[in-house]
Formats: structure tokens, sequence, C-alpha cells
């Protein structure tokens, strides 16, 4: 039987350790931490004693490889689906409107759902029922060197229907701004949403915390399937001869029985023990998300969650114990102290959704600074391939070159590739 070492416990990796060992491939897994789930992860605070993630994550019925995954190791139950599209945004003063697919067959159940958006003009409703149809038949290659901001100014985007819809749906899938993302990533990404059927534009939730949804799953499919899991044990080295990755160097032993090796982790960590020019060259800008934990005497929020219309925060997360707020593109966050960004989204809490700083038992903020990496239009062109120029080495991981953005779905679609090329080298 052959043997493949796959280097990081985050879902992209983990992804890997699935199929290979679902397709007779021995595995053993490495992981720096000491656990699962890399940037996707929860845990339990310890002052309030609930589960929380550490950054609340969005699926999406299009995360078609996310759910096949999901379904492998029979965690498909974990999550809370919707019949259609349903998306209630909070506007400034409170007030609440509802983006929504109608019970009409597809897609005419989407169109009226934008006719219906009431936080829309007119004149905004019929700009953007254009803008899907003549994407419907664009050709990706002519955004290649667009902003997504270049781009909804061509087609005419107005002000309006940019603070109300375009800036939300960018930050929620590419976290980042129009102002730097890439149009041709973008418009790849909203064919998946909203081009692909009925069931693609839903909204998934997460029924637990991000561990219990999904990592612990997993980590008892491995089990069952006799991967060996390692945790707190870091890569220093990689000993190559004749083009061949021969020893596995860590700090706790050196590693020569396998045939394959797979790195899953980011690319900073893997330039600490792969030496490679190529990928040095490649200056990956990251981009922060921050999630506010916040803890109520009294909630009254009924939906599951809500967009925020032209808000520093994107959305509110409602778990019954807590909500969380999200703000995506949040470098601007990196500098400033906890109690400032409480502060702005108390305000915010405030406006949108009747909740006064008194009604707050508690708060805990969480940045992940290097959350995604920026998908501008300059650096979608550098990333790289699964194969490497070494034989038996593979790299997985959501910056690679998968044709998706840093989620969830972009990196089991990675880990995935990754566990079918090295079936293929049987």
């Amino acid at each position: 039987m052959k043997k493949c070492v796959v280097i990081g416990g985050g879902i992209a990796g983990l992804t890997s350790a699935v199929y290979l060992s679902k397709y007779g491939i021995k595995v053993e897994l490495i992981e720096s931490s000491n656990k699962l789930g890399g940037r996707a992860y929860s845990f339990k605070d310890e002052k309030i004693g609930s589960v929380i993630d550490n950054g609340q994550h969005i699926l999406m019925g299009c995360y078609e490889e996310t759910l096949k995954l999901f379904k492998t190791i029979g965690a498909e139950d974990n999550l809370i689906y919707q019949d259609k599209l349903s998306i209630p945004f909070l506007n400034r003063n409170a007030e609440l409107f509802r983006l929504e697919a109608t019970n009409l067959f597809y897609p005419l159940n989407l169109l009226m759902g934008l006719l219906n958006y009431n936080l829309l003009k007119f004149e905004d409703k019929f700009s953007l029922i254009i803008f899907f149809i003549k994407l419907a038949f664009s050709n990706g290659n002519t955004l290649k060197n667009l902003t997504v901001e270049q781009w909804l100014q061509k087609e005419n985007q107005s002000v309006n229907l940019i603070k109300s819809f375009w800036e939300i749906v960018c930050a929620g899938t590419l976290n980042a701004n129009i102002k730097k993302a890439s149009a041709k990533l973008f418009a790849s990404i909203l064919k998946k949403i909203f081009l692909k059927g009925n069931f693609s534009a839903t909204m998934l939730v997460p029924k637990y915390g991000l561990s219990d949804t999904y990592c612990n799953p997993v980590r008892e499919y491995l089990l069952n399937k006799n991967v060996r899991i390692n945790f707190s044990e870091n890569v220093t080295n990689l000993e190559i001869e004749n083009n061949n990755v021969k020893k596995i160097i860590t700090i706790k032993r050196t590693i020569d029985d396998f045939d394959y090796v797979i790195s899953s982790v980011p690319l900073s960590s893997l330039l600490k023990f792969y030496n490679d020019k190529e990928l040095e060259k490649i200056d990956f800008a990251n981009s922060c998300i921050v999630s506010i934990h916040v803890w109520l005497k009294e909630n009254s929020l009924t939906e599951k969650f809500y967009g925020l219309v032209d808000s520093p925060v994107h959305w509110i997360f409602n778990h019954n114990d807590h909500i969380t707020l999200v703000i995506s593109d949040a470098n601007y966050l990196t500098a400033k102290d906890k109690t400032e960004i409480y502060k702005m989204c108390i305000g915010e809490l405030k406006k949108y959704a009747n909740i006064s700083e008194d009604n707050i038992l508690d708060y805990k903020i969480i940045k992940e600074k290097r959350a995604t990496f920026i998908p501008t239009p300059e650096i979608l062109n550098k990333r790289p391939n699964t194969k490497t120029e070494i034989n038996n080495f593979f790299l997985a991981g959501d910056w690679t070159n998968t044709g998706l953005p840093a989620t969830l779905e972009g990196a089991v679609v990675s880990g995935k590739k990754v566990a079918e090329l090295v079936l293929d080298s049987e």
C-alpha cells in the first residue's frame, strides 16, 4: 500500500486525507497546532461558557465540493439548508428588507425576488437584471485586468445599488472591497451562485460550532480509516534527492517511510521548510476578518443571520445565546484596540438592530489577520499549481490555483484536486 504524508490539518489537508484514505492510500497527517481546522474552528469561551467560532463562515448551495465532503464524512445534517434564497437585510433605521426568491420556477423565482427587493429603486432593479443577463453571456477574459469597482462602473451600476447590494456580496464572497478585488474572479463566483440553479443561490448555516460541524466528524472518519494524526509537530525541512522528497524533518523526528508528500499549509509556513525561488516571489496581501461575539441580556433578533447595508459591519449571525458581528476586508482594524472596535460596533447595533449597550452582558473580539488573501487582478495569475517540480511533492490550500477565492470551497477543491493527482500517480 502506497503512503502519503499530509502536512497541515486545515480543511485542504483534511480533504486530501479523506479522499486518499477513502481510495486505499495510507495517510499520515502532521499538524503544527493542537487542533484540526486551520483557520476554521470553534472553541469554548472560558469566561461565558459558550462555544464560539474563531470566524463565522457562510456556505452556499454552490459549494458543491464542500457538500460532497460533508456527505462523505457523514456531516451533511450539521447544516441548516434553505429551500430558496432568502437574505434579510437591515438598514441604518433598523428596517428589514428581504431579498428572497419567490415560489416560481428557476430562474423566474430569482428574477422576481430581485424585483421585490424594496431596498432598491426600480431603475436599480432593472439595471441589476440587465447586469445578470449580460453576465450569463460574458467572457471572463474581458474582465481580467479590471477591479470589481471598474466593472460595476462600466456597467452603470448606481451608487445606491453598489452600497445596497454589490459591496455586501463582494465582501461576503471575496473578503475584499470592490476597489481591489478581481472582476474576473467575482464574475465566475456570481455565475456559480446565481446562474447554476435554485439551490446554488441558497445560504447554508452551520448548526453548531465549526469544530462540531466538520472538524470532529472528519477526525472520526480519518481515525476509522486508520489515518495517523500527529498534533503539535512542526515540519522544519524537506530533504530532496534525485528530484524526490526523501525525508521529512520535524521538531520531533525524521520521516522516510512514504511515497508522496502534500503540503496544505499557507505559503508563509511552506517557505519555512521548502525552498522555491518562484514561490518566494509571490506576494500575497492578506485580508483580515474580525468577529465580535456579543452576549445579550435579551435577544430580540429572530433571523439566523442579517446583512447590514452601508455599514462597516457586514453580517450579524444569531446563535440565540449570543450574536456574532462579522467585518470582512478588515485590515484597517488590525491596529485598533478592542475597546475602539467594540464602541464602533455598539453604534452599529443601535442603528441597525435597536440593541443598546445596556443590553450587552459581555463581548469577545477575534481578529483573523490572515483570513484570506486579497484577490487582485495581478495576483490571480501568480497562484501556483498543485503539481510542483518535485516528482512526489504536491501543494494544496485555498491560495493555490483553484480558480476560486480563499473560501472553504476553495480549500476543499484544492484538497480534492491534489488527492486525485496522487491517485492518478498510482
